[in-house]
């Protein structure tokens, strides 16, 4: 038996749920991946996992030995991470999922400097707004806006971005600058944002005398928000979207703003990752770009 790679494997089922899915990001058979999970079993004398045909569970020996065998291979992982580094520039291939709109309109148009830099790492993009399992979809780190809802990933604040409500000028000369909030409810035409995955709508935010107030209703809205600002941009109402990614839009004047006054609402806009991808080269130097590269919306 292979000793580290049964130990990788019984990580990658814990981590993906499933058998066929530990096989796939492997690259190794199923019938390998059971055959390197028995054998395991077999030498520690300890049943590790509980097996029915839709679920895997942790038995408590198993997660006691998931607990410590992390700790023990996130250390070696880290020891020859380091040992790579000091022959050769970080290379590799690096995961990144992001919403759409963030991807089309703040980060492809200077993502050219990243690949200068870095020429060895090969970048993989995940581009959309359906939310992502970073284990068990391969994912190396995340950039989402919101706060953070799963307290077992880490996440670092790259900045706080600040929602525009705006319009087209050809939208503003047919049906006119909206007034205050009652004034858009309802006399203007709204676009809104739904979530990809729960059709939860995502309300327009306004702070008025101190106090927070929505509008829910929308007369057109997407679950992909760099079509929603498209659907601005292209006369079909008045929204919400992001500073960072309205900035281009205003610049140009295909956007105008709207309802400043009462537009405060800020939101955090994070990149997440795995605590075992926290010291991994590719992350580290992505990171560290970024962070650098989006400083100006701070």
């Amino acid at each position: 038996m292979d000793h580290l790679l049964a130990i990788r494997t019984f990580q990658r089922i814990v981590e993906t749920r499933s058998f066929t899915r530990a096989a796939a990001h492997l690259d190794m058979p199923r019938s390998t991946v059971s055959k390197l999970l028995r054998e395991l079993e077999t030498h520690l004398g300890v049943k590790l996992l509980q097996r029915t045909t839709r679920t895997v569970t942790l038995t408590p020996e198993g997660a006691e030995y998931y607990r410590k065998v992390c700790d023990i291979v996130a250390v070696l992982d880290d020891t020859e991470e380091s040992m790579r580094e000091m022959g050769s520039a970080a290379r590799g291939r690096l995961r990144i999922d992001l919403h759409s709109s963030m991807a089309c309109f703040v980060l492809l148009p200077v993502l050219g400097t990243f690949r200068q830099r870095y020429p060895r790492i090969q970048l993989a993009l995940g581009v959309g707004d359906r939310p992502v399992n970073l284990i068990e979809e391969g994912v190396d780190c995340v950039i989402r806006a919101g706060e953070l809802a799963d307290s077992s990933l880490i996440a670092k604040t790259l900045y706080r971005d600040k929602l525009i409500t705006c319009a087209s000028p050809s939208y503003i000369a047919q049906f006119g600058m909206p007034l205050n909030q009652d004034d858009l409810e309802k006399n203007h035409r709204i676009v809104g944002y739904f979530s990809a995955s729960t059709g939860e709508v995502w309300p327009l935010r306004f702070r008025k005398k101190g106090k927070d107030a929505q509008v829910v209703r929308f007369d057109i809205a997407a679950n992909d928000s760099a079509a929603q600002v498209g659907m601005l941009v292209n006369g079909l109402g008045v929204g919400q979207t992001f500073a960072s990614v309205a900035a281009r839009f205003l610049e140009s004047g295909e956007l105008v703003p709207v309802l400043e006054s009462i537009t405060k609402a800020t939101i955090p806009i994070s990149i997440i990752y795995p605590p075992n991808k926290q010291l991994n080269a590719r992350v580290r130097v992505f990171i560290d770009w970024i962070t650098e590269r989006f400083s100006q919306y701070k």
